[in-house]
């Protein structure tokens, strides 16, 4: 990673995992959330624009939930969305 300049997990699969998961072998990207669902998954390049609209929508929703946590946690009433 470090090699590459990598700030993601990334690594060669020599089949098994492309069997297991039933997908083309590359590049395939997946965007996985923060318990662990598959959110996107892309077959080739989807683009610089694409990953990124897709990372921002996913940590807005983090933000938002982490916001509605700390209400929660303060006891302050919060509106439904």
């Amino acid at each position: 990673m470090s090699k590459e300049n990598l700030n993601w997990r990334s690594f060669a699969d020599l089949g098994g995992i492309t069997r297991q998961w039933n997908s083309p072998p590359t590049p395939t990207y997946f965007l996985i959330d923060t318990v662990g669902t598959i959110r996107h998954k892309w077959v080739g390049s989807p683009g610089k624009k694409v990953m990124d609209d897709a990372l921002q929508e996913l940590l807005q929703e983090v933000e938002e939930l982490n916001k509605r946590a700390d209400l929660i946690k303060r006891d302050i009433p919060i509106s439904p969305s």
